[in-house]
């Protein structure tokens, strides 16, 4: 996930929010249009129905692959539901628990700032 979500996320958030330079759009749009699809295919895949990625509990795994989420969610290369349905319902649920709220809206406020 890293290695696909990086150039979107440096380009559109790191250069432009935190050290005052353009990021490069277009490789941020090439990476989202063909480095991600496959990593999300996959990841629908996997993702569960209910419950977590390992065992009966919240993993590193779960909080790993959400966190990778989140960043693209916060750089404009979310989810589509319509092609990954069960990775999105599956970020959605991991996302709304509190620990992830928390953070998740701290972020946003960073990046509005």
């Amino acid at each position: 996930m890293f290695p696909a979500g990086q150039k979107v996320f440096f380009n559109r958030v790191v250069l432009p929010k935190f050290l005052n330079r353009p990021g490069d759009l277009l490789a941020a749009d090439e990476a989202q249009r063909t480095l991600l699809p496959p990593v999300y295919a996959y990841l629908e895949k996997v993702a569960p129905a209910s419950g977590f990625l390992v065992g009966s509990a919240l993993s590193i795994a779960d909080i790993a692959v959400t966190s990778s989420l989140v960043n693209m969610h916060l750089c404009d290369a979310a989810i589509d539901p319509a092609h990954y349905p069960k990775l999105a319902a599956y970020y959605a649920r991991i996302s709304a628990r509190p620990s992830f709220v928390t953070l998740i809206e701290a972020d946003r406020a960073r990046l509005a700032a």
